[in-house]
């Protein structure tokens, strides 16, 4: 199938060309839609921006993280963005968008860093996000084949983040919410549970070269998972060397626990790097320091619309 998927995605692109130029003789509206989340409904905007770097949004349904656009008179393929987040389509279609369709969007273009690929979202060269595209068959099958081992945990194994069905709280989500990524401004990629234990490292921009550490994963039900302690903002976004103030629902400490991810107060003000990336702060209970929150932080580069979200 994914062949076949493969073989037509130049035909997707002429044929949604086309309808866009009123070729298509039908009347059904052409629209890229998907599901936005990273183990919970992401909220906010999410952008997409056409091969001749035409750029729309719309916003993003909190309680099931879905969204749809009308491609209509637009250039595929087409790039999606909602925070720090990322996918790809060939067309009108499906194209979801969470942690994994981030690594394979880097994968599809080698970026090495976050930085790297908000700049080429921000000014994108056409033939390269075709030639992207066209990778994208390659890509799925390097996150099938170096996630496995998760993937078969929560029932994903022959999930596409990209284009398949995705359901709030099952499978891959169910996973996102499990397993939390960060990217430092290195653009090094680690998944990890809540209390810390990895589960993959490696490079941003190359899946296949990274480690999957098969004996640090435990059955969902028996994943180490994030306290009760409340944290606000849950998540947010931030452009470069910005800060936000978080607050907890009891005394804690606060940490940020990846590497060159900025710094953040005993009072819980956070500032964001120099750098952009996916950064995680921790919350640890004074009281019972075994139990602890983390909560993800979107860093975007200078001059991105990086919708806060509660």
């Amino acid at each position: 199938m994914r062949r076949i998927k493969a073989t037509f995605v130049s035909a997707a692109i002429l044929t949604l060309t086309l309808a866009g130029c009123g070729g298509g003789g039908g009347s059904s509206t052409p629209t890229v839609s998907g599901v936005a989340a990273t183990g919970m409904p992401m909220s906010g905007t999410v952008f997409l921006k056409d091969s001749a770097n035409s750029e729309t949004n719309t916003t993003i349904n909190p309680q099931t993280g879905s969204f749809s656009f009308n491609v209509s008179g637009k250039t595929p393929p087409f790039m999606l963005r909602a925070g720090a987040l990322y996918s790809m389509s060939a067309g009108a279609g499906t194209a979801n968008i969470n942690p994994a369709t981030t690594l394979m969007v880097a994968n599809m273009g080698s970026f090495t860093n976050m930085s790297s690929l908000n700049s080429f979202y921000r000014s994108p060269n056409s033939t390269t996000m075709v030639s992207m595209m066209a990778s994208e068959p390659a890509s799925y099958q390097q996150f099938q084949q170096k996630m496995v081992p998760l993937l078969n945990q929560y029932g994903a194994t022959n999930m596409d983040p990209m284009t398949g069905s995705f359901t709030i709280g099952q499978g891959l989500d169910k996973m996102f919410d499990d397993v939390k990524m960060t990217i430092d401004n290195n653009g090094n990629v680690s998944m990890m549970y809540a209390n810390g234990t990895a589960v993959f490292t490696g490079p941003m921009g190359n899946m296949a070269a990274g480690t999957m550490m098969s004996g640090n994963i435990v059955m969902p039900g028996t994943a180490p998972t994030s306290s009760a302690i409340a944290v606000s903002p849950s998540t947010i976004r931030l452009q470069v060397g910005g800060a936000q103030q978080f607050t907890a629902s009891v005394p804690v400490t606060w940490s940020v626990i990846t590497a060159n991810g900025g710094s953040i107060s005993s009072t819980g003000l956070y500032t964001a790097p120099s750098s952009a990336g996916i950064f995680m702060v921790k919350a640890t209970s004074i009281a019972d320091p075994t139990k602890s929150t983390m909560v993800m932080i979107q860093v975007g580069n200078t001059g991105m619309v990086m919708m806060k979200m509660s």
